[in-house]
């Protein structure tokens, strides 16, 4: 759904061994619109509007060297256990009530406090 954004402490990251990371400040996941422009093709969350199939077909498309059966698997265990796909879809469902030229103007932010 998402892409993880963070500043990284590259001191950590030129050392030998496996590879590690050290976040600095603060971590964010950058989601993107919600509606594709045009005939762009969907990315991110807005994959998860789509019906199961066509997200299926989107991800075999954009991922055409991994198995399509572990793919699948994949996103079939994502719909059921991943708590926040009903608040894309109640969210797209919103946007959708706007006027089309007001669409694009909506922003949507979902903040988790732990």
């Amino acid at each position: 759904m998402t892409s993880v954004g963070v500043k990284i402490d590259n001191s950590i990251t030129r050392q030998s061994g496996p590879y590690c990371f050290k976040i600095q400040g603060e971590l964010y996941h950058l989601t993107g619109a919600l509606l594709s422009h045009g005939d762009q093709t969907p990315i991110y969350a807005q994959i998860y509007i789509l019906d199961t199939a066509e997200q299926l077909n989107v991800r075999r498309a954009n991922n055409n060297n991994l198995d399509p059966i572990v793919m699948d698997n994949l996103q079939t265990m994502l719909l059921d256990s991943h708590p926040y796909i009903g608040q894309y879809h109640y969210a797209y469902e919103l946007i959708k009530k706007k006027p089309v030229d007001e669409q694009q103007e909506v922003k949507i932010r979902l903040h988790v406090n732990l």
